[in-house]
């Protein structure tokens, strides 16, 4: 009990940043109050560095971690005098590139309880339940999509993310607690994804449930899963197929209209990889293409130069306007700003995770183990999809939850040595 009130604020100061970073633009944009450039940033490192100071240690990182990250500072120090940037612009692309990284070394070495991550765990289902059933059953009882009712959220690419970690987290809480509660609510947030008609959004959900169904090793669970997943996704295509079908259509005509360099994200792609080339090995420096950086105090040049500034709203005028497309997908800024060998290094850290993970939930029959493996691996593996179609990943708000949340979680394979040896 003790221990439990000495960890109590971490899941309150998580809680409270999570839903403050979330809620921010919608309050902005309510005309309440007008936050200052770069909040969002500061609220999480105030948070994770708060957190840290009162409960971490020394910063631990295990070795192959902490050789990528020498090879990646290295590699950062050598490729800024080859970048096409500013030095402020350099300096600032580094610092929304891998904030990620920041987190999550801080977060994993920041002590926590498990009762800490469970609370965690169970506020965040019950604030973003909030924020979004008004939306879902706005949705539902008028027979259109969420497109209309994104409610809380900044826009519907969000509404369907946050949907999609709400499944995650419904699901490791049903198989920490085993309390069908959670498995009920996991369909609801599912139904939630559906009603947006995004298409990676859906897919990402459906990696969710897959995962889910193909790891439970009794035939009979299997089976009933299996049950469960067929009958949503067939009252889901009797929901929003007409919608969906109708909106593969407009995009699919889209394309053929256009050709791929002139779409939007396949454009974007297409550059990335000839930027590649035409740098290699280095890029072409972070604050030049795709990234909040490169549109930061100016308007790269690098847009210009591979015809990227003509195709959809790209445009300086529509970045000034506020309303454009240069960031509506995330890979493409990392392949051309950091080239081949950057990439490289950047996978090796982004999925690092993911090696531990998946050997605990193989291996370990502690239920909290399995759990948090199960959203570590589903939040790695749906942010890394969402980055080809949005820019969930650089994000403020998913950067908490894609690494704050994992490296809190993390946290239990590193330093409570129970927990490892169940893993062995």
């Amino acid at each position: 009990m003790v221990k439990d009130l000495k960890y109590s604020f971490i899941y309150k100061s998580f809680i409270f940043t999570t839903m403050l970073v979330f809620l921010s633009e919608w309050i902005q944009e309510s005309g309440m109050i007008s936050f200052p450039l770069g909040f969002r940033h500061l609220m999480i490192i105030s948070l994770v560095v708060v957190n840290w100071l009162w409960f971490g240690k020394k910063i631990v990182l295990q070795k192959n971690y902490r050789i990528a990250i020498n090879f990646l500072i290295l590699f950062l120090i050598i490729a800024g005098f080859f970048s096409k940037s500013s030095f402020f612009n350099y300096l600032l692309g580094v610092f929304f590139t891998f904030l990620f990284v920041f987190v999550f070394v801080v977060t994993s070495n920041t002590k926590n309880s498990r009762n800490s991550i469970i609370k965690i765990f169970k506020y965040l289902l019950i604030c973003f339940a909030i924020m979004s059933i008004i939306s879902i059953f706005q949705s539902l009882s008028s027979g259109s999509s969420l497109r209309e009712y994104t409610g809380l959220f900044r826009e519907l690419g969000a509404f369907g993310a946050v949907m999609n970690f709400c499944t995650m987290i419904s699901l490791s809480l049903y198989i920490i607690t085993s309390k069908k509660i959670y498995f009920y609510l996991s369909i609801f947030f599912s139904v939630g994804v559906a009603l947006t008609i995004l298409k990676k959004t859906i897919i990402s959900n459906v990696l969710v449930w897959l995962f889910y169904f193909f790891y439970r090793a009794d035939s009979k669970i299997k089976i009933k899963l299996f049950i469960v997943f067929l009958t949503i996704f067939l009252a889901g295509f009797f929901l929003i197929g007409d919608k969906l079908s109708k909106d593969i259509e407009e995009n699919t005509n889209y394309l053929n209209d256009v050709g791929s360099k002139e779409h939007v994200r396949i454009g974007m792609f297409l550059a990335s990889k000839q930027i590649a080339l035409d740098y290699f090995p280095f890029g072409s420096g972070l604050g030049t293409f795709g990234s909040l950086a490169s549109i930061s105090g100016g308007y790269s040049q690098v847009h210009f130069d591979y015809g990227v500034a003509y195709i959809g709203t790209n445009s300086p005028e529509d970045v000034a306007n506020g309303k454009h497309t240069l960031l509506d997908t995330y890979w493409p800024h990392i392949f051309a700003e950091l080239g081949f060998v950057g990439t490289f290094l950047f996978l090796v850290i982004w999925l690092f995770p993911l090696k531990k993970a998946f050997f605990n939930i193989k291996t370990t029959n502690e239920p909290f183990v399995k759990g948090i493996s199960f959203y570590i691996i589903m939040s790695v593996i749906t942010t890394t999809w969402e980055g080809f179609t949005l820019y969930t990943p650089e994000i403020p708000s998913f950067v908490l939850l894609h690494s704050g949340l994992v490296g809190l979680c993390y946290y239990h394979f590193n330093f409570q040595k129970n927990v490892y040896r169940n893993s062995l």
